[in-house]
């Protein structure tokens, strides 16, 4: 029966990455990017990498992508399974079969996705034609037209160039080329960062509609909190190229238990209380080229001890699917109750906590 379990479990996930170890040379120091990075998604979930810029999220789904720049950036060791197939194992030709097809990428900046002398039309239809040479140019180009009108753009707009769009018209545009041939799995890199709240909203809904749709798994990385709740399945926290803490999402949101993912989640503003000053998490990430022995975390942790300083810290389970990288995860969970426990115990307490780290009771 337990190896049922676990035959069943494997079939259920899409992208398997293992002890992923990325680092960058530049000027003569060794930047350790990516340091030991397990986790697994499932097929038709969505898991969201939060945590502070330069702590290596992106680095992750350029690993994936195999679109790191070789020199100065150099994938160090580990795995990455795509429906049971190491990528990192393929050549660059089987590779560029799977990138845009198999999985697709939207980036951060719109601006700089596109090119400028092509309209969209012709660009979206060169994906197309990329990975379906069998087609004629007519269908080519009416599967081009399908995908554009799904994502908002009326047919008229199809021969205008990038400068004609605004900026959340030109993420629609991007969203589209990445879906254009229906890819197993999407990275999208802070893909809202560049739009105002409106936008931002529509794009998101836009996304999880499609995602839906197509039955696609999801990598969504961002620093907000509030996109995590709405679009993500699980969270993975990252700081300075480790996962820290990883778990589904109202697991996490209502059981946080590694320093750093609760502080993130202090600094999220309140509505419901006035303050002169937002909480912010003291210290500065470390430099990557110059990582603290033992947990990377402890220089800004108060809860830090000796041995927390003096080796690395493994991944605990602290709950059942709730992996934390802390030696204190054990005291820490029984000395913090969760997020809506407060709420329902003290009455209070509830309107400084409703609203704020994902808590709506």
């Amino acid at each position: 029966m337990d190896k049922n379990i676990k035959q069943n479990n494997t079939e259920d996930i899409l992208l398997s990455v293992k002890n992923l170890t990325v680092q960058y040379t530049a000027g003569g120091s060794v930047i350790h990017a990516v340091n030991d990075v397990s986790f697994d998604l499932k097929k038709g979930t969505t898991l969201g990498l939060v945590g502070e810029t330069g702590a290596g999220k992106t680095t992750i789904a350029r690993a994936i992508m195999r679109v790191l720049p070789d020199p100065p950036a150099r994938i160090m060791g580990g795995e990455i399974f795509l429906d049971g197939e190491d990528l990192l194992k393929i050549s660059e030709k089987e590779m560029r079969k799977i990138r845009g097809n198999k999985i697709s990428m939207i980036f951060q900046d719109p601006m700089t996705a596109l090119n400028p002398i092509f309209t969209i039309g012709n660009q979206i239809e060169e994906v197309i034609k990329l990975h379906n040479e069998h087609l004629s140019r007519r269908e080519i180009v009416q599967k081009a037209v399908e995908i554009l009108e799904m994502v908002g753009i009326v047919r008229d707009r199809y021969h205008e160039y990038p400068h004609q769009f605004s900026g959340g018209m030109k993420q629609r545009v991007i969203i589209a080329m990445a879906l254009a041939c229906n890819p197993s799995l999407l990275l999208a890199d802070e893909p809202t960062t560049a739009l105002d709240v409106t936008i931002q909203a529509q794009v998101l809904d836009m996304m999880t509609r499609l995602k839906e749709q197509y039955r696609t798994s999801m990598i969504m990385i961002t620093h907000d909190m509030g996109i995590v709740a709405e679009v993500c399945d699980s969270v993975a926290v990252v700081y300075a190229g480790e996962i820290v803490e990883i778990a589904d999402k109202e697991e996490l949101f209502d059981h946080p238990v590694h320093p750093y993912t609760v502080g993130l989640f202090d600094c999220i503003p309140d509505i419901h209380r006035k303050t002169d000053m937002l909480y912010t998490i003291p210290g500065s990430p470390p430099d990557p080229s110059d990582l603290p022995e033992g947990c990377h975390f402890s220089p800004r942790c108060k809860y830090a001890s000796d041995l927390c300083r003096s080796r690395g810290i493994p991944m605990k389970e602290v709950r059942p699917g709730h992996f934390c990288r802390c030696l204190h995860c054990d005291e820490r969970l029984e000395m913090v109750p969760s997020r809506s426990q407060i709420c329902q115990d003290d009455p209070d307490t509830a309107d400084q906590e409703r609203g704020k780290n994902g808590c709506d009771c």
